[in-house]
């Protein structure tokens, strides 16, 4: 079942195309990546998907219904967007970051969030395992602490699709690990529909059910992770050389610079 499609999807700064045009049908419980070098549209595709740019041609529907008909609250109670890039000092705390996405939720009249919001909260913080951290400032976090924070904040919106725009940027393997766990746990329990930017071709590759590589805004690639992620395939996308790492299944960049050996 189609839950988001993308038809014929264009976005264009005056006579520049940015991205498209691009096809693209994504399935209820699916996991789709999202790779390819800066500037690739990444960003672009993911900010299309969520409703918060509209597209210079062609169009995105939600269940067969454009966006731009979704009236905001409804879309944002379906759609949660973790962006890439966040203001450091937000004067809130983690608690309050996770309340403030019940909004959606809060009636024209409404001006406090309701004990159902709270519950929301409180769920999203065990889910993720924050329960500790509800008190504390986000600007008084680590960066894997506020990563992991915004993505609970996402689930106390209680969408049906989640967007992620690198999530694991920044983060050390540590990190890495624990939002990479956090994302295919909320697949395995809750059947969370995501759609994951990222430059972590080894987290794409365990994550995703298929990969989707733009360079330049057009698509060179989609499909299955085992289809994507191949030498042949990531030279052209990045211009760069990569092979199979020797006795395992990874592939990894090879780095060579100009004057090695000489």
């Amino acid at each position: 079942m189609s839950l988001l499609r993308a038809s014929a999807l264009e976005w264009s700064v005056g006579d520049r195309r940015i991205l498209g045009p691009l096809n693209l049908d994504l399935e209820l419980g699916e996991c789709l990546g999202v790779i390819g070098p800066n500037g690739a549209g990444k960003t672009t595709l993911l900010r299309l998907l969520a409703g918060l740019e509209r597209p210079s041609a062609g169009e995105v529907t939600l269940e067969a219904l454009e966006l731009s008909q979704w009236e905001s609250r409804a879309r944002a109670q379906r759609i949660g967007y973790v962006p890439q890039l966040r203001p450091m000092e937000v004067p809130l705390t983690v608690r309050e970051l996770l309340v403030s996405a019940r909004f959606p939720y809060l009636s024209p009249r409404q001006f406090a969030p309701s004990e159902r919001d709270f519950e929301a909260v409180a769920s999203a913080a065990a889910e993720v395992g924050i329960e500790s951290l509800l008190d504390r400032p986000l600007s008084q976090l680590s960066g894997g602490e506020r990563q992991t924070a915004y993505v609970a904040a996402a689930l106390a919106q209680a969408s049906d699709l989640l967007l992620l725009d690198e999530p694991t940027t920044h983060l050390d393997a540590g990190n890495r690990r624990r939002v990479a766990s956090l994302l295919l746990g909320l697949r395995r329990r809750q059947g969370h529909t995501l759609v994951v930017s990222t430059h972590d071709l080894r987290f794409a590759g365990r994550l995703c059910d298929r990969i989707l590589a733009l360079r330049g805004g057009v698509v060179v690639e989609c499909g299955a992770p085992d289809v994507v992620l191949v030498p042949e395939v990531l030279e052209s996308l990045f211009e760069a050389p990569f092979r199979l790492w020797e006795g395992g299944d990874e592939i990894l960049p090879v780095l060579e610079l100009e004057g090695d050996g000489q």
